[in-house]
């Protein structure tokens, strides 16, 4: 079963898999919100993480998180709904085997959390965030009528096309403020780094989500030159690199980090 279930509050999540079994995505929750929000500026206030990041403010306060989640909840809810549903028929019919055909234009799980050693969910800790949107084409000139044109053709096509390309990231909307991110805010708290959790979770949003419920046939990302734990992510995940853009990333003074170049990879499939 790609999607799991709380058997206790209902709540569908992925389970990265083995090592890093105590490991979950879930949706956020209302009744978490400060928590994770606190969560959420440590990693992003810490130099290991903002540093490859182009979009969230900074210095990251928890009312940007709390913004943040609200909004993702609001984004998520039909689809978390629908998957209850889904959890609840199942269970009725207690046919393990009925087919998930429903297919849906969002991923609703972005929480990367650790679980306590019962893996009852009963404790648990939020260590990242992933996210998969469909895709922006940084890559092309910005405000150019070239961007314009594929960015409204691929936000136009229906649920579950084919030809949908998608991308790990997202944009972030806090308030009346708007952050035009260049690349993704995918990230994971540097308490947790280099243990192969994150290349773990793509895999686990591709295979369990985004190929099964999502029909998702292409694929893209990004990271800034230098980093060589997103390179990793990529290639494990049998990501090619097809393109390097200097100095595509505009100075962010507050971050004190000038113009920064990014490479563009694109999925080739499930291995």
């Amino acid at each position: 079963m790609a999607v799991h279930y709380n058997p206790i509050t209902k709540e569908p999540y992925l389970q990265l898999p083995a090592p890093c079994t105590n490991i979950i995505i879930t949706p956020y929750r209302e009744h978490q919100i400060k928590e994770d929000a606190h969560a959420m500026t440590t990693s992003l206030n810490d130099p290991r993480v903002y540093t490859w990041l182009q979009g969230p403010p900074y210095p990251f306060q928890p009312e940007h998180g709390e913004d943040w989640i609200k909004t993702k909840i609001q984004e998520n809810k039909a689809v978390v709904a629908a998957l209850q549903n889904e959890f609840e028929n199942k269970s009725q019919t207690e046919d393990s085997h009925q087919t998930e055909n429903n297919i849906f234009d969002q991923c609703p799980f972005l929480c990367i959390r650790e679980v306590g050693e019962d893996l009852s969910g009963a404790q648990d800790t939020l260590i990242g965030e992933i996210a998969l949107i469909r895709y922006s084409f940084y890559e092309i000139r910005r405000n150019s009528w070239e961007l314009a044109l594929v960015q409204a053709h691929n936000k136009q096509l229906p649920v579950g096309h084919e030809d949908i390309v998608w991308t790990l990231g997202c944009t972030i909307r806090l308030s009346t403020l708007y952050y035009a991110l260049t690349h993704p805010t995918d990230y994971l708290s540097p308490t947790h780094h280099g243990k192969g959790i994150m290349s773990r979770a793509v895999q686990a949003v591709i295979r369990d989500w985004a190929v099964p419920r999502m029909n998702m046939n292409h694929l893209r990302g990004s990271f800034v030159v230098g980093n060589v734990g997103s390179r990793r992510v990529f290639e494990r995940n049998n990501f090619e690199e097809v393109g390097v853009f200097k100095d595509w990333l505009p100075e962010n003074p507050k971050k004190s980090l000038g113009k920064m170049s990014i490479v563009i990879m694109e999925w080739k499939g499930l291995l």
